[in-house]
C-alpha cells in the first residue's frame, strides 16, 4: 500500500503554502515508483504577473463554511461556488441559481437562444431578506449529486441553500433572516422586472395576497413557481415584493420551477424533504454483461409528509435503461433533452456492457512489410524523445504502447526496442528524482491531488486531468501484459493516477470522489477552476479513453473494484458522448441549432467549435480520438458512422469554401484524408474503421501507393492500418453478444457470416472466458496468460 500523504506530509503542507523553496523536496515512494512530496517551485510561472501558477492554485482562497481537510472537489458544475465570493452559474437543471450580494436569483429557463445553442436564463425569482447583506457564499457540503452552501452575513444571519442535479427545487433554510421574494429583470444581477406577478393556490386557481398557509404559487414572465413553507406562513405584499412571515421557529422556503401551475399539488406532496446526502453505488455483473447503478437519496423532512424527492433523469439515463423506473412525474425541456421526473429516495439504472479491448489480434492479410517499416521508422529508435508534458507525453506513451503490442503480435524484430523505450519513459514519469524538471508527478498537499510536470493546457489547476492521465493509465494497463513485472513494481503508482481523476473508493480520502466525472450528468467536466456560468468538456473521446484505461489496468492488476468503476464510467460517458455531442435520435439539440454535432458542451449550452479551431474536421475529430476498439460504441447504430461522416464532409467543404471566400490568399482544401494529414486523418479513419474497415484499408493502400505520400506513413497510422486490417476479417462488433470478461468482444462478419470472440488476458493465469448471445452460452474457452486470443463462435 502507498504511504498516506495526508499524515506523512502534514508538516510539508504548511511549509509548502508559505514557500516550498524553504523545504528540501523529497520523493514519496509508491512501490518502485514515486512522486514529489509537493510541487517544486518556479516550474509554471506567469511571466506577466510574475507569479507561480502552481502556488496560485494551492494558495487560492476557498469559500467554505468549514475547511476540515477533506479533498476539495475540482472540475464540478458548481466549481465557481468554491472559488468566488458569490458563486454563479449553478446550473442544477432544470434551473440555474446565482448567489448575489442580496440573496439568491433562481432562474427557470423556458426558451433557447435564437441559434439554439444556449438555455436562456432570464427573469429570475429573487429570494432576498429584510436588511440582509451577505458577505459571500460558502460551500457547506457536497455529495454525489448535490451541493449545499451558505449565504453568510454573520453567525446569526444567513441562508443555507441546497441544490441537487435534476431535482427541480431549491431548498433554503433561514437563520435570523425574514425572506422577501422579488421579481428579477431579464438579465437578473440585481435588476427588477416591471411586470407584476400572479399568484395561485394548490389547485392552480388564482389568489390575491395576503395568503396564509404552507404554499403559494407564483407566475411571472411566462414562468410558474411553487413556493413552499412551514404551516401558518403569511405571504403579503411589501415595497420590495412579497414578504414572507413565518409563524414559528421553523424557517424555510422551497422554490420549485413548475412545468405548469396545475402541477402545484404534485410538488406540494414532495417538496418538503431536503436531500442531505446522495450516494451512487454500482455493480458489474460479468456473466450477465450488465452494469447496475443504485442512486440513493438520504432526506430530512422540513415538515411532516413524504421523504421522497422529485428526481429528474436525462436521455442518457432513461434511453437504454433496463431496470424499472417510473417516469410518470413532470418533465422539462432542457439543453440536454427531455428531463423526465420520478419520485422517491432510491432508483436503479441498468445498462448492457459489451466489453473493451486494448487492440486486436493480427489479420491474416496483414501488410507485414508496412508494419515493419512504420515500426522501424517511428518507434524503434531508443534516442527518440517522447513528449515531456502530461498531454503530449501521455499521447506518445499510448501510441508507443500500441506499437509495442503490434510489434509483439507480429513478432517484429523491433519488439524488444519498442517495449524498452515504452518502459523507460513510463518509469521516468512514475518516478521522481529531486531536481528534475519534467516527466514526474507532484502532490498538491492542500488540494489533494497529483499533477504531472511539465504541465499543459492548464493541468496545473487540474484542468483536463482525465484526458492527460487517462493516457498513462491505459498505457500502464497494456505494459502490464507486455512486461508482467511492471504490475508488481509500478502498478500501484499507475492505480494512483486512476484514482487521481476517478477516485472510486469513498474510504480513500487522499483524493476527491470522482474528481472529473459528474455522476448524474454522465460525462466528465474538463476545467479545474470552473467559470462564472458553469463548466465544460470538449474531447469526449479522451474522456471515454480514460475509463477504458481503468478497465485495462484493473484487469491487469487483478483489482475488480478498479475494473468495475471503469465499466461504470465507460457505460455512462460513452452514452453521454453520443447523446449530447451527436444527438443521434434527433431529440437533444434545440430545433434552431443548425448542426448535427457539437465540439463542446457547457452546463447550459452547446458549442459549434473547439478551444483551438473552428474547422469541422477537428470539431468532429476531437471526439474520435484516440482510436481503438474501445470506441466501437459509435457503431451500435449501424447507420450512425456513415451518416455522421457524410455530415462532417458536408460541413468541412462548406467551411473551406467560406474560408476561401474570406481570405484572398486561401485555397479551399478538399475534405479528404490526405488533406487532413497523418494525425487528424488517423482519427477520422479510426472512426470509420468500426463500420467500414475495408474502405479504410483501401484508403491507406491508395495513399501508400504514392512513394511521396507522408500521410499513410505517419506514425499515427500504424495503429489504424493494423486494426483496420484486423477488422476487415473480424467484421463489426456484435451487439447481441457479450462475454464474462470485461476485456473481450464478439465480432460478426456479415459478409462471410462468421462470428468471432476476442479476449485479452493480461494476467499470469489462464482465464476462463464465456461468450453469450443473450442468455445463450456460445462457447467457453481458456484464454492463455498475457495474450490476446480469437476463437470462432457459432452463428
Amino acid at each position: 500500500m502507498m504511504p498516506n500523504p495526508i499524515t506523512k506530509l502534514l508538516a510539508v503542507a504548511g511549509v509548502c503554502l508559505l514557500g516550498p523553496g524553504l523545504l528540501a523536496q523529497q520523493p514519496v515512494a509508491v512501490g518502485k515508483g514515486s512522486y514529489a512530496a509537493f510541487p517544486p517551485p518556479g516550474l509554471v510561472m506567469d511571466k506577466q504577473k510574475n507569479t507561480d501558477r502552481v502556488q496560485e492554485t494551492e494558495k487560492r482562497k476557498l469559500y467554505l463554511v468549514k475547511d476540515d481537510g477533506r479533498p476539495i472537489p475540482s472540475n464540478k458544475w458548481y466549481q465557481n461556488l468554491l472559488f468566488q465570493p458569490f458563486g454563479t452559474g449553478l446550473w442544477a437543471m432544470p434551473h440555474k441559481v446565482d448567489a448575489t450580494k442580496e440573496g439568491l436569483e433562481v432562474f427557470f429557463p423556458t426558451a433557447f437562444s435564437g441559434d439554439g445553442t444556449r438555455s436562456l436564463a432570464e427573469f429570475p425569482l429573487v429570494i432576498a431578506g429584510n436588511n440582509f447583506q451577505p458577505q459571500d457564499s460558502r460551500v457547506k457540503e457536497w455529495t454525489d449529486w448535490t451541493v449545499a452552501f451558505r449565504l453568510f452575513e454573520s453567525e446569526s444571519r444567513y441562508m443555507d441553500v441546497t441544490l441537487g442535479e435534476g431535482m427541480p427545487a431549491v431548498w433554503i433554510e433561514f437563520a435570523g433572516v425574514q425572506p422577501v421574494l422579488a421579481l428579477g429583470g431579464q438579465g437578473g444581477k440585481g435588476s427588477r422586472s416591471k411586470t407584476p406577478a400572479g399568484f395561485f393556490d394548490l389547485a392552480g386557481k388564482p389568489v390575491t395576497l395576503p395568503v396564509t398557509g404552507d404554499a403559494l404559487g407564483l407566475t411571472h414572465a411566462g414562468r410558474a413557481y411553487g413556493v413552499f413553507a412551514p404551516d401558518g406562513t403569511r405571504f403579503e405584499r411589501s415595497l420590495e415584493g412579497v414578504s414572507v412571515v413565518f409563524s414559528g421557529k421553523s424557517a424555510f422556503l422551497v422554490i420549485c420551477p413548475l412545468p405548469a401551475s396545475q402541477d402545484m399539488a404534485f410538488f406540494h406532496r414532495h417538496a418538503f424533504a431536503v436531500p442531505r446526502d446522495t450516494r451512487v453505488a454500482w455493480n458489474y455483473d460479468r456473466e450477465g454483461g450488465t452494469i447496475t447503478t443504485t442512486w440513493k437519496i438520504i432526506t430530512e423532512p422540513l415538515k411532516g409528509g413524504s421523504r421522497g424527492v422529485i428526481q429528474g433523469w436525462l436521455p442518457h439515463h432513461w434511453r437504454e435503461n433496463l431496470a424499472p423506473l417510473d417516469l410518470s412525474g413532470p418533465a422539462y425541456a432542457t439543453i440536454r433533452g427531455r428531463l423526465k421526473c420520478a419520485t422517491g429516495t432510491e432508483f436503479t439504472l441498468r445498462y448492457p456492457f459489451f466489453g473493451v479491448l486494448p487492440n486486436l489480434p493480427p489479420a491474416p492479410a496483414l501488410e507485414g512489410e508496412r508494419v515493419k517499416t512504420l515500426l522501424a521508422r517511428h518507434f524503434a529508435d531508443p534516442r527518440k524523445n517522447l513528449g515531456g508534458d502530461t498531454y503530449w507525453g501521455g499521447k506518445d506513451l499510448q501510441r508507443h504502447a500500441q506499437a509495442a503490442f503490434i510489434a509483439g503480435q507480429t513478432k517484429d524484430p523491433s519488439h524488444a526496442a519498442v517495449v524498452a523505450k515504452l518502459r523507460a519513459d513510463m518509469e521516468d514519469w512514475l518516478t521522481y528524482s529531486p531536481g528534475e524538471k519534467e516527466k514526474f508527478f507532484a502532490w498538491y498537499p492542500r488540494r489533494k491531488g497529483l499533477v504531472g510536470f511539465r504541465v499543459a493546457y492548464g493541468s496545473e489547476h487540474f484542468t483536463d486531468t482525465h484526458f492527460h492521465q487517462g493516457y498513462f493509465v491505459y498505457s500502464a494497463g497494456l505494459l502490464c501484459q507486455l512486461q508482467p513485472d511492471f504490475a508488481a513494481t509500478y502498478g500501484e503508482m499507475a492505480r494512483l493516477l486512476a484514482k487521481n481523476y476517478a477516485n472510486y473508493d469513498r474510504q480513500d480520502q487522499r483524493f476527491p470522489f470522482f474528481r472529473t466525472f459528474d455522476l448524474w450528468r454522465g460525462h466528465s467536466f474538463a476545467d479545474g477552476n470552473g467559470f462564472p456560468d458553469g463548466n465544460n468538456q470538449e474531447s469526449t473521446g479522451e474522456a471515454v479513453n480514460s475509463w477504458a484505461g481503468m478497465i485495462l489496468l484493473g484487469e491487469a492488476l487483478g483489482d475488480p473494484e478498479l475494473t468495475a468503476a471503469g465499466v461504470m464510467g465507460y457505460a455512462f460517458e460513452s452514452r453521454a458522448n453520443l447523446e449530447y455531442w451527436f444527438d443521434p435520435h434527433g431529440d437533444i439539440f434545440p430545433p434552431a441549432y443548425r448542426h448535427k454535432a457539437c465540439g463542446m458542451i457547457w452546463c447550459h449550452s452547446i458549442v459549434w467549435g473547439t478551444w483551438f479551431t473552428a474547422s469541422p474536421a477537428w470539431i468532429y475529430g476531437i471526439q474520435w480520438l484516440p482510436s481503438g476498439p474501445h470506441a466501437a460504441f459509435y457503431d451500435r447504430d449501424r447507420s450512425f458512422i456513415k451518416k455522421t461522416y457524410a455530415e462532417m464532409v458536408r460541413e468541412l467543404e462548406a467551411f473551406e469554401a467560406r474560408e476561401a471566400a474570406r481570405q484572398s490568399n486561401y485555397a479551399a482544401k478538399p475534405a479528404t484524408i490526405k488533406s487532413l494529414g497523418g494525425e487528424l486523418g488517423s482519427y477520422h479513419l479510426g472512426f470509420l474503421m468500426h463500420a467500414d474497415a475495408a474502405g479504410v484499408v483501401a484508403e491507406l493502400d491508395k495513399l501508400w501507393a504514392d512513394p511521396a505520400d507522408k500521410v499513410a506513413r505517419d506514425p499515427w497510422m500504424l495503429n489504424i492500418d493494423y486494426q483496420a486490417r484486423a477488422l476487415s476479417g473480424l467484421g463489426r462488433v456484435d451487439w447481441n453478444c457479450h462475454s464474462s470478461s470485461p476485456t473481450a468482444l464478439v465480432y460478426v462478419n456479415e459478409t462471410r457470416q462468421t462470428r468471432t470472440g476476442v479476449a485479452w488476458n493480461p494476467t499470469a493465469q489462464p482465464r476462463t472466458v464465456k461468450f453469450f448471445a443473450g442468455p445463450r452460452l456460445l462457447r467457453q474457452f481458456e484464454a492463455p496468460p498475457y495474450s490476446i486470443t480469437s476463437v470462432p463462435l457459432p452463428p
